[in-house]
């Protein structure tokens, strides 16, 4: 009776344990007497899931130019905006890795200058390590935006150089013409550059923003932006340029940059025998200027005169048409021609001293007055015929002998542009 109720009571147990969803741990210290069935139960699990957040902070290369004598580096950044701001450390423990918000930190290195509209930031630095990183950050909440790496072995460096320069042109250069220069030409027919002293214009296309034009006296005619190392003041509409003066003399000069080449255009000059002085000023990034003395010298034309003597017969004196007709003629008229190769120049032409000219006939001393006038319809291509008017006082001559009067004068011939 005993081992049926033990019996008993073991089954119930069993059968409990049978609807229970959790089992606990059960110890058997002794082995049944009667052998025991198993029970599997269901096996209810739930899915593991695991959240991870990995703040992956990469650096990027970046260009720095360095100012040796300054003592300053540069860094071009593109998406730069009012909201930025820097550090430049030797290491990047500035920002706590977990939050990427900037810790506590004092910056090592002077801030120079923030450019917005150039797109580049300027740092101080006592001595040059072997590399840098720069931080941007969000000024407002202090956390980081992006991270840059540079390395000495990647330095470029801005080198404050000077030079005196004289570009000329030669007598195949035609007004308008744009004339390339460059080390690599140094002539070609229509321009000449000569490197008197010092280095050749130098114009980085990243690290140079700007080009200021100074004329001789150092007034500033021009500010001209870099893009790239390029940039242009043509001559506009008016043809009027840039004015270059000597003295009273002027020149008209259109000036340009591309890849470390200067172009250079002229209209024209009031006098071609003098040199035009300006200043070239190279501004960089960390605002370091390159100095350079410049001289445009234009070209002189060597035109041709087919024909260098004048016959004016004032006894078979043409009618003046601009005397009244009925009224009596005050001055007798005579014309003549001259031919000049103009080389397919346009130009024009005048007498010195407005074209008063002193004739002499032994002691007899006569008083004219010449004007010089392009006739179109005359000239052939290169071959400019200019018609030349002789006027003398009629009065003058009533008292005169006859005979061959003989004079000298100069004619100006001015390139028109």
């Amino acid at each position: 009776m005993l081992n049926l109720k033990k019996l008993t009571i073991l089954n119930v147990f069993l059968c409990a344990l049978a609807f229970s969803e959790d089992i606990p741990n059960t110890l058997i210290l002794d082995n049944p007497k009667k052998s025991v069935s198993t029970v599997e139960t269901m096996k209810n699990r739930e899915k593991a899931e695991l959240k991870l957040n990995i703040k992956k902070v990469s650096s990027f290369d970046i260009d720095g130019y360095v100012n040796k004598n300054k003592k300053l580096i540069s860094f071009i950044i593109e998406d730069l905006t009012a909201e930025d701001g820097f550090y430049l450390v030797e290491n990047k423990e500035i920002f706590n890795e977990q939050t990427r918000k900037l810790k506590d930190y004092s910056n090592a290195y002077e801030i120079e200058k923030t450019d917005y509209i150039g797109k580049n930031v300027t740092f101080k630095y006592n001595i040059l390590p072997k590399e840098f990183y720069l931080v941007k950050y969000n000024s407002k909440t202090k956390e980081l935006k992006k991270l840059y790496k540079w390395q000495e072995q990647e330095a470029k460096y801005i080198d404050t150089q000077s030079g005196n320069l004289l570009f000329s042109f030669t007598e195949n250069y035609k007004p308008f013409d744009i004339v390339e220069f460059s080390p690599n030409k140094i002539s070609n027919t229509k321009g000449n550059l000569e490197i008197k002293n010092g280095n050749y214009l130098k114009i980085d296309p990243i690290s140079s923003k700007e080009v200021v034009v100074k004329n001789g006296k150092g007034e500033i005619l021009e500010t001209i932006p870099l893009k790239t190392g390029s940039g242009f003041v043509k001559l506009d509409e008016s043809k009027k340029g840039l004015i270059l003066e000597n003295g009273s003399s002027i020149l008209n000069l259109g000036v340009g940059f591309r890849n470390n080449e200067v172009f250079l255009q002229v209209k024209g000059t009031t006098d071609s025998t003098k040199e035009y002085p300006m200043i070239l000023e190279v501004v960089s990034l960390d605002e370091s200027v390159q100095v350079y003395s410049v001289n445009i010298k234009p070209a002189q034309y060597a035109l041709k005169i087919l024909s260098n003597s004048l016959n004016l017969d004032f006894s078979n004196s043409e009618k003046n048409l601009n005397e009244t007709e009925g009224k009596e003629e005050k001055e007798l008229i005579s014309k003549s021609e001259i031919l000049i190769d103009s080389k397919d120049l346009n130009i024009k032409v005048e007498f010195i001293n407005n074209g008063v000219i002193k004739l002499k006939n032994g002691e007899n001393i006569l008083t004219g007055k010449l004007e010089a006038q392009l006739d179109n319809s005359s000239s052939k291509g290169k071959i400019k015929t200019i018609q030349v008017i002789g006027k003398v006082n009629k009065e003058d001559v009533k008292n005169m002998p006859d005979g061959e009067y003989r004079g000298s004068t100069e004619l100006i011939i001015v390139v028109d542009s």
